[in-house]
């Protein structure tokens, strides 16, 4: 395969890129299916907790086993989010994919991925905290106000992980490197995350309601529709997983291209 997927070799304009999103999801996903499909499992360790003490899955701050859980199975998903990510950029690149290498890469950078997605997350919480904290009937306004920043100062930071293990920014460079790649860009990027979110929800919704019609055809029992269904939503989500971690290196490759066209040496 010609060494064009990651990283391009120029701008790319918008079919150009999705087609590139495609190309690479369809190259990688059986070789990164398990990687997603664990990350899919690790974020679901409190659901997992909650449900076996016959309680709602919902996050107890009062409860630190649910708390611990919920805080490890996050961490857990984003280092496999992140060996996807690199095994991807490999396979876009046309470079040999050999054993763990790339989780091994990803285990080595825990420490710096955790304080990553905690600087992130901080950054994301500080707009949306305030109104939170507002009286009832005046929380839904101030939710509504503070969602914009919020949601522009997220896609803003999205491409810091790949900052982080592509581009081998220190911590606090990455969230920079990633809020100055998007500057310029960020409508485009916000369009081109909102078709990749339609396209994964389309997905699951088409295989939701296949996995229901064959199942209701079969007449199979409650029981085992159940686990039937819980394993496919399950792969479905692995898939639009590994669609995600594709939009994104796709994304950050064609920014950094831009950003060094801008900017000729």
């Amino acid at each position: 395969m010609p060494n064009t997927l990651y990283p391009p070799l120029k701008p790319r304009s918008l079919g150009e890129l999705l087609d590139a999103v495609l190309q690479i999801f369809r190259l990688s996903l059986l070789k990164c299916l398990p990687y997603a499909t664990l990350a899919i499992i690790a974020g679901q360790l409190s659901t997992f907790y909650y449900l076996s003490q016959g309680r709602t899955p919902v996050l107890d701050s009062n409860d630190p086993v649910g708390v611990a859980l919920y805080g490890a199975g996050t961490l857990i998903a984003f280092i496999l989010w992140t060996a996807m990510l690199l095994r991807q950029s490999s396979i876009a690149a046309g470079r040999p994919v050999t054993g763990s290498a790339d989780l091994l890469d990803a285990l080595k950078r825990a420490p710096a991925i955790a304080a990553l997605v905690l600087l992130a997350g901080a950054a994301v919480a500080v707009f949306m905290l305030p109104a939170l904290a507002l009286a009832p009937p005046y929380r839904n306004a101030g939710i509504a106000v503070m969602l914009a920043p919020a949601i522009y100062v997220g896609i803003a930071l999205s491409f810091s992980l790949p900052a982080l293990v592509l581009a081998r920014k220190g911590v606090l460079a990455s969230l920079a490197y990633s809020f100055k790649l998007v500057r310029g860009n960020w409508w485009r990027v916000a369009l081109i995350y909102v078709i990749g979110i339609a396209a994964i929800w389309t997905l699951c919704l088409l295989v939701g309601e296949m996995a229901a019609m064959a199942l209701s055809d079969n007449g199979t029992d409650d029981a085992i529709a159940r686990a039937m269904t819980a394993a496919a939503v399950l792969a479905v989500a692995a898939i639009g997983l590994t669609l995600s971690s594709a939009l994104t290196l796709t994304l950050f490759g064609d920014l950094e291209v831009r950003r060094m066209a801008s900017r000729p040496e």
